[in-house]
């Protein structure tokens, strides 16, 4: 299986342009170890440009060398997705200036009319945010998530979702109305490719204290009730599920958002208080 998974991981590096990329980037990556297991802890970013080398070195050795792949999420299929959506129809009431903005920007990203009427101002937020980190060139399915499911597919790795996408939008659409509205009003007046462009270059490089300060500032602003439902209490269930899966002689590679990595709430803080062995290796 390393062997197949060698020839994959060589072909897929081929492909990313030396012009594009000079470099390979280093990443920030932990291991875990604890009743007989080591799991690798890798932080990713959901939306990445393509041509981004960074499955080599250490991480890629620590992918080859996995049993099993837990990511948040397993990749849902459009019907899935249209499912999920419908279990969480919300109409819900925006003040005229922020709607008549929300509309607007609409229109200018390509979005039918109407297309938010159904659904909190949570799903107004993430769909014009992610459609304007697309027109700068990222793309989730440039993501180290989808690369590392796909990989792990040829390989005959066990991917498992710690989450369902029904999850997911359920913790958005359970958010409090004011704190869904601040985030369409930041979605709609803040530079969002500017603000990836720095996460991607701190991630990129490892540095594990300026993404820190990114996550922290963000939270800030989104306010305690986003905090609580989007990272604390998913970190808890993340490290929970993670332990549960430390049997001896398993080898997990863990791939989820880099902000469920970082400080003293952070999934490896969770693992080295309930008295596992934590060291960052990249």
């Amino acid at each position: 299986m390393i062997a197949r998974l060698a020839a994959a991981l060589l072909y897929w590096v081929a492909l990313a342009s030396p012009l594009a990329a000079p470099l390979p980037l280093t990443p920030a990556l932990w291991v875990a170890r604890g009743n007989g297991a080591t799991v690798w802890l890798f932080g990713t970013v959901h939306q990445l440009r393509p041509a981004m080398p960074w499955l080599t070195g250490r991480v890629a050795q620590a992918f080859a060398a996995s049993d099993t792949l837990l990511l948040e999420l397993i990749a849902p299929t459009p019907v899935e997705t249209a499912a999920a959506l419908s279990a969480v129809v919300q109409a819900q009431s925006l003040p005229a200036d922020l709607r008549r903005r929300r509309d607007a920007r609409a229109a200018a990203l390509g979005f039918p009319p109407g297309s938010f009427d159904r659904h909190g101002a949570w799903f107004a937020a993430t769909s014009i945010g992610g459609a304007g980190l697309a027109r700068a060139g990222y793309t989730s399915t440039s993501a180290p998530e989808m690369l590392l499911a796909r990989l792990a597919g040829r390989t005959g790795k066990q991917v498992v979702g710690l989450e369902t996408q029904r999850s997911q939008l359920g913790m958005f659409a359970a958010l409090p109305a004011s704190v869904q509205r601040r985030m369409l009003a930041q979605a709609l007046s803040g530079d969002g490719a500017a603000t990836m462009d720095r996460l991607v270059a701190a991630w990129g490089s490892g540095q594990v204290s300026a993404l820190r300060t990114l996550l922290d500032t963000d939270m800030a602003a989104a306010g305690p009730a986003f905090r609580a439902t989007l990272l604390d209490r998913r970190n808890a269930a993340f490290a929970s599920a993670i332990r549960r899966r430390m049997t001896p002689a398993t080898t997990l590679f863990v791939a989820i958002g880099t902000g469920h990595l970082l400080g003293p709430g952070g999934v490896p803080a969770r693992l080295a208080a309930s008295g596992m062995v934590i060291e960052r290796v990249q």
